[in-house]
């Protein structure tokens, strides 16, 4: 009795769940190029083919955008950016000016020439002398008025400046009467008139007081004004050097 052939045994599974590795068929050999052809070049991996598209069947639709509906689509649309950006490079000079508003910054200006001004005029004697003194007096207070009539005595209104105590206040008021003082001397002797009787009014403002209030009220008679030495280092007689005096108690420290 014949025997079967022996069958190869069954292959087992492998442990890690793959496959039994069995012998890939081997491909044929490329043919040898002939002598003198290029070779190929090489596609990347992945690389797929163009599809070559074939002549459209008989009967199919067009593509939409030669469809009727799809032109007139199409033709809206150019219509509609040609309506916006025309109008922008061809109406530029038909548009009128923009206005400009100067309600934030002030009236405009005009090109008539100003009115008449102090500036345009040569100042009065009263505007130089208080010129003059202002310059002397310098940051021991501020001229607040001159008056000089002809042939009437000359009265000098100023504000004695606060300092960092009272007693600089108080020296600063001595200093503004030897300056004061000494301009009026000095525009008196380069004018080459007599020398004037001179009233000195000082305003202070003292605390507790709404306003400025006359502390110190001077007069000079005019050999005085002559002949005084008005000089800062004798300050503190600024007051005796007067002819007449009247000092707030707050100032005669």
């Amino acid at each position: 009795m014949e025997q079967p052939p022996e069958q190869p045994p069954p292959p087992q599974p492998q442990p890690w769940g793959g496959q039994p590795w069995e012998r890939q068929p081997q491909r044929p050999a490329p043919p040898p190029r002939p002598w003198g052809q290029q070779p190929q070049p090489q596609q990347p991996w992945g690389y797929r083919p163009p599809a070559q598209k074939g002549p459209r069947p008989p009967g199919a639709p067009p593509p939409w955008y030669r469809h009727p509906v799809g032109m007139a689509l199409i033709g809206a649309v150019v219509l509609i950016v040609l309506a916006l950006i025309v109008p922008s490079f061809t109406g530029g000079g038909r548009e009128p000016a923009p206005t400009v508003t100067t309600g934030a910054f002030g009236a405009p200006g005009t090109t008539a020439p100003p009115a008449a001004t102090k500036s345009s005029r040569a100042p009065t004697a009263e505007e130089q002398l208080g010129q003059a003194i202002q310059g002397e007096l310098g940051e021991a207070g501020e001229v607040v008025s001159v008056a000089a009539p002809p042939g009437g005595p000359v009265t000098v209104t100023w504000e004695i400046k606060r300092a960092g105590s009272q007693g600089l206040t108080e020296n600063n008021a001595r200093f503004g009467v030897m300056r004061i003082m000494r301009a009026i001397q000095q525009s008196q002797l380069t004018a080459g008139g007599s020398a004037p009787r001179v009233r000195l009014v000082g305003r202070y403002q003292l605390p507790g007081s709404a306003a400025p209030v006359t502390v110190v009220r001077l007069r000079f008679d005019p050999d005085t004004v002559e002949q005084g030495d008005f000089n800062d280092r004798r300050y503190l007689e600024a007051f005796e050097l007067a002819d007449a005096a009247v000092v707030h108690p707050s100032f005669r420290g």
